[in-house]
């Protein structure tokens, strides 16, 4: 390698966990992430009009515009569930310091988190 000019690689796999705590973080005000086993799960109190309301709900994770999607599902206590749902339903950027050709590919629940998969194809790694 040392004598190479230019050297890439056809192909970058990546793949992690983002701990609840980093869930969190993005969830809008208001929400707290948590868990029930393999499926994370979404409490705490919104405001929608005038009234503080309450929830607890599941939500499902899923790839969307190179973002990992929380989308609220299953909420419980409320009369208005799509309202809620749309209040606790966020984005997780994730490209952060990555190269701009880095593609999300999967996104699932485990007990610590989320755990991603994404890909690069052709990726310099040296020239």
């Amino acid at each position: 390698m040392q004598n190479q000019a230019h050297i890439q690689a056809g192909r970058v796999s990546i793949s992690g966990t983002l701990t609840k705590a980093t869930i969190d973080k993005y969830a809008p005000s208001g929400v707290k992430i948590g868990g029930n086993g393999d499926r994370l799960t979404a409490s705490g109190e919104v405001t929608i009009g005038a009234n503080k309301v309450k929830f607890n709900a599941e939500v499902r994770v899923e790839v969307a515009d190179g973002k990992i999607k929380i989308q609220a599902d299953k909420i419980q206590g409320v009369p208005i569930p799509d309202q809620v749902a749309q209040l606790i339903s966020y984005p997780i950027p994730f490209k952060g310091d990555l190269p701009s050709d880095v593609k999300l590919t999967r996104v699932r629940s485990v007990p610590e988190g989320l755990e991603f998969s994404a890909e690069a194809f052709d990726v310099p790694i040296r020239g």
